[in-house]
Formats: C-alpha cells, structure tokens, sequence
C-alpha cells in the first residue's frame, strides 16, 4: 500500500476479507458437492416425466443422453468453482484500489439467478434429444444450509467489506493527498507552476 491505513481500519478490512472467504468457501464447497448431483437428479425427474420419449429410446441411446448430460453438468460445475475460486483469490489478494471497482460485478456473480444459468448446457443435451429444459427452482435445491449461506451469510459479508474497501480507499486518497501538500509546502523546494 502507498499509504498506511490506520491500523483499526486495516484490521477491520482484514476481517471483513476473512469472512467473506469463509462464506466464499462455504458456497464453493457445496457447488462442487451438490450442484452436479442436482442437476442429474433434475435430468432424471425430466427423462421420467416423459414415459412416451423414454420408451422411443434405445438402452444406448439412453445411456449415450445420460453421461452427455453428466458430462455437461460436470463442466459447468467446475468452471463456476473455478470462476468463483479466482473471484475470491482476487478478493483476499488485491488492495483496495484494486478491487474497488471489481466489488459490483463480483457481487452480482455469487447470486442463485447466476449459479441457475450453468444448467444451460444441461438443457441443451436435453431439448436436442427432444425433452423439455430443467429449472433448479432455488438455492434449497442444493441444500438449507446453502440457501442460508448464499442468501443471507454471504450479503452481509459482502456488503460489509464492500463498505470498509470504500473507507478504506477514501482514506488513502486523503492521506495521499495531505502527504503531496505537505511535500510541496517544504522549504527549499519550488512549486512548479
């Protein structure tokens, strides 16, 4: 950091960091154990819901439809675990100068409506087939606790670093800018003009 932060603020900030990482891995963890099974489960549920499509597939065919699935509810779990994990690598490593302007975008990634998206691929094995899309209606899906940590947990932390990374950035300005006063009013030196 160019300039210190007051140590009460830094401390704060450090904290904040922390428990946002906390959650942050919470949330990863359960996308990494949860996500893929659910949206099979959501993929069986379909192929059942539809006895008459069903019966006009091979056993092949059938099995080839079900790992396509699997293997695109797999890659979409892991690129979300990824993408979050380098969000939170990002988070716990920059200053807040650095990541001032990245806090918004970052806050509208670990939402449910975000995480719903990677079914996508999924639903396109689905409809190529001739099924209908599935929907993971809510974060429950995956699990209670999950929909606490994401809904409730992981805001609260978010918007408290978001507040002390803004605090903290004012502060520095301020700080910044009394240093440069003061560097130009020194004896000896000349403004430049």
């Amino acid at each position: 950091m160019s300039v210190a932060l007051e140590s009460a603020l830094e401390k704060d900030l450090r904290e904040a960091k922390s428990a946002l990482a906390r959650h942050g891995v919470v949330i990863l963890r359960t996308i990494e154990a949860e996500l893929e099974p659910a949206m099979m489960t959501g993929v069986r549920s379909r192929l059942e819901s539809s006895p008459r499509k069903l019966s006009q597939l091979s056993e092949d065919d059938l099995d080839e439809l079900i790992e396509k699935a699997r293997k695109a509810a797999s890659s979409e779990s892991k690129a979300l675990k990824k993408l979050y994990t380098r969000l939170l690598t990002r988070i716990g490593t920059k200053q807040p100068r650095e990541i001032v302007a990245e806090l918004e975008g970052i806050g509208q990634l670990f939402i449910w409506e975000r995480i719903a998206q990677s079914v996508k691929p999924v639903n396109e094995v689905l409809e190529e087939a001739g099924f209908e899309p599935i929907e993971l209606a809510g974060a429950e899906v995956l699990s209670d606790a999950f929909k606490l940590e994401l809904e409730e947990r992981w805001p609260a932390a978010f918007q408290q670093l978001k507040t002390l990374t803004e605090l903290a950035l004012e502060h520095m300005k301020k700080l910044e800018a009394s240093q440069r006063a003061a560097a130009s009013e020194k004896p000896g030196r000349r403004r430049k003009r």
